[in-house]
């Protein structure tokens, strides 16, 4: 429970024509990290022409699936490669006419759209659109900027007219009409910045006529692209199951022919070599033995602390929902303290301090509740904290005597309110919480030190036993509970320890890397700087724990107002009223919404920075198990 679970270093040793059953055993149940050998070589690119080809399968069939629109489905049933290969090729040559043919008409729909649009500012106009119908008439169709168009007007020559159309960003479409031949008229529309539009032309037509030709055509393309698409679909949703499972399968080929390529091997056997729980240990040596036929032989060895070890927590199901807490901050080191107990529990006592009202607590109990009742699965993981934190401020709340802020519940209070009596005693309480926590801290550091074999560190490390002693030394000075000429030269006796430890080390060692960066007074210089810098640690750490007051105060004091806004609108509108009633509610809605989120994120802190960052540096490398498939592609 405070540990990482036990792994256990598997080898098994079996003939090549083995390997893949083995291996395809192995990645259904997923209990085996799969690790160099150091007694046997891999042959590096082996599989790497399969691989790629396993690649371009995955490819097409997600081109595939795009195309289609995002075809997806159950995979019912499980297909071999061949047959997965064979499924891909027969939905392509199924999909490949009606997309083909939807391209085309989704591009002819493009094209007839583009061509009316720009007919759409001269359709209503009788001219021909091909533009050589009248052999003695000119005419040009384009734009101009608007503010040329009356010069333009009064300077056209004699049997000239310009028509304006529409205008559109500054610029006027016009059609100007003339005799021919037309030099002149040519010649002013140039200089009037005139420039001509390349129309959609069609022998016969008018622009009119051309238009409404157009946007026929485009309905027409339409519709049959709605039919194409209808098709598609029916396609897609008949192929969204065997699709599924050919996808399945090329991800599982690829990363058997990837194990297979990392496998240790001789002429005829490999070596399957990795780490597992040690609880399954036995269990998956069976296996790969049944896989074989028995040709195999296995060795299991269980490791030290430290190394290259994958970690794998598992911690007690009541308080798995908190693992996340502690995954986001970092995995420790195999052998090291699990914390995940510890998380959950320090959490829910910190939120419950600041947060502490029964009627609130309830009411988080029911969204936590709900979250678990219909949320996905992680939602359903944030309810189980959300309805535990709930639980935490609801007992807090009877020590406090809160309930929505009520001032009558105050009398039943287990304990007292943060804001009644003297103020000095929440903030007592809240450093106390605070040494305790840090003392857990540090007496943790001293157990994975241990653990690791670093005794000088256990013992005379700012964060060891040293560091416990100098801590409460100080503690008891600061509470009087002893006098100065005890506690002061404790306390300078733990000091000495952290500085003597790094410069003794170095001389015990001599060279290393700390003679490459400065040697003997770099190290010393360090020593001197890591004890002034412990010292302020655990003053600052300490005073952190101020804001366990600070906010539970802060919490009760909002409640405070918002009864007190009740009762100066009771005395201006009457008793009950509704403006004191959305007082009273607002109030509340404002504590459980921005007060409970300040409460998780400031509990949050205070674990991470006061309490891990006495013992855990979250260095761990996470259990990654050999699977065909992963829990998220099931």
């Amino acid at each position: 429970m405070f540990s990482p679970v036990k792994m256990a270093r598997l080898d098994v040793l079996l003939l090549k024509k083995d390997a893949r059953a083995a291996l395809r055993g192995l990645g259904r149940a997923g209990v085996l990290e799969l690790a160099e050998s150091a007694e046997l070589a891999a042959v590096p690119g082996e599989k790497s022409g399969a691989v790629r080809d396993c690649e371009s399968l995955l490819l097409r069939l997600r081109d595939l699936s795009r195309a289609a629109g995002a075809v997806t489905g159950p995979a019912s049933g499980g297909l071999s490669f061949e047959e997965a290969r064979a499924a891909l090729e027969n939905w392509e040559g199924a999909l490949q006419g009606p997309l083909r043919l939807r391209g085309e008409l989704a591009e002819k729909a493009a094209g007839f759209s583009a061509a009316a649009e720009k007919l759409a500012p001269y359709a209503g106009l009788p001219l021909p659109s091909a533009g050589k119908e009248f052999f003695f008439l000119y005419s040009a169709a384009g734009t101009l900027p608007a503010e040329n168009l009356d010069a333009l007007r009064a300077k056209l020559p004699a049997g000239s007219v310009l028509l304006p159309l529409a205008e559109s960003e500054g610029r006027l479409h016009a059609v100007a009409l003339g005799p021919r031949p037309a030099e002149e008229l040519t010649e002013l529309l140039k200089r009037s910045g005139f420039q001509a539009a390349v129309l959609p032309g069609r022998p016969g037509f008018t622009l009119a006529a051309l238009a409404a030709y157009y946007a026929e055509q485009e309905r027409s393309a339409r519709s049959g692209l709605e039919k194409a698409e209808d098709e598609i679909r029916s396609l897609a949703g008949a192929a969204a199951g065997p699709l599924a499972c050919a996808g399945r399968a090329f991800l599982a080929e690829k990363r058997l022919l990837e194990a297979e390529e990392g496998l240790g091997r001789t002429g005829t056997a490999v070596l399957i070599s990795g780490w597992t729980p040690a609880d399954a240990a036995a269990g998956v040596a069976g296996a790969l033995s049944g896989a074989s036929g028995g040709r195999c032989a296995a060795e299991t060895a269980r490791p030290g602390a430290g190394g290259d070890i994958p970690v794998l927590l598992r911690p007690p199901r009541l308080f798995r929902p908190f693992l996340a807490l502690v995954t986001a901050y970092g995995l420790p080191r195999y052998g090291e303290v699990e914390p995940t107990v510890f998380a959950a529990l320090l959490f829910l006592l910190l939120f419950g301090m600041m947060f502490g009202d029964a009627g609130q607590g309830a009411v988080v109990c029911l969204g936590g509740l709900w979250a678990v009742l219909k949320g996905r699965a992680a939602a359903r993981e944030a309810g189980k904290v959300v309805f535990a934190c709930g639980l935490s401020a609801i007992l807090f709340g009877f020590l406090y005597g809160g309930f929505f802020g009520m001032e009558g519940f105050r009398k039943y209070a287990l304990w007292r309110d943060p804001l009644a009596g003297d103020p000095l005693l929440p903030l007592k309480a809240a450093l106390a919480a605070g040494v305790a926590v840090i003392s857990l801290g540090l007496a943790l550091n001293v157990v994975n030190r241990f653990r690791a074999g670093d005794l000088p560190g256990a013992a005379l490390g700012r964060f060891g036993l040293a560091g416990l002693l100098f801590y409460w030394s100080g503690v008891a000075l600061a509470a009087g509970l002893g006098g100065p000429r005890l506690l002061l030269p404790l306390m300078g006796l733990a000091a000495a320890c952290w500085l003597a430890t790094g410069p003794v080390l170095y001389l015990l060692r001599r060279g290393g890397e700390e003679e490459k960066n400065g040697g003997f007074f770099a190290v010393a210089a360090e020593a001197l700087a890591g004890a002034f810098e412990g010292a302020l640690l655990y003053l600052s750490n300490t005073v952190s724990f101020v804001r366990l007051a600070a906010y539970a105060m802060s919490h009760s004091a909002l409640l405070a107002s918002a009864w007190a806004l009740r009762d100066a609108a009771d005395k201006t509108w009457g008793p009950g009223s509704a403006a004191g009633l959305v007082a009273v509610v607002a109030g509340n809605a404002a504590a459980i919404g921005l007060e409970g989120l300040v409460a998780a994120v400031q509990a949050l802190r205070l674990e991470y920075y006061e309490f891990f960052g006495k013992f855990f540096e979250g260095r761990g490398r996470a259990f990654r198990p050999f699977e065909l498939e992963t829990k998220e592609e099931r």
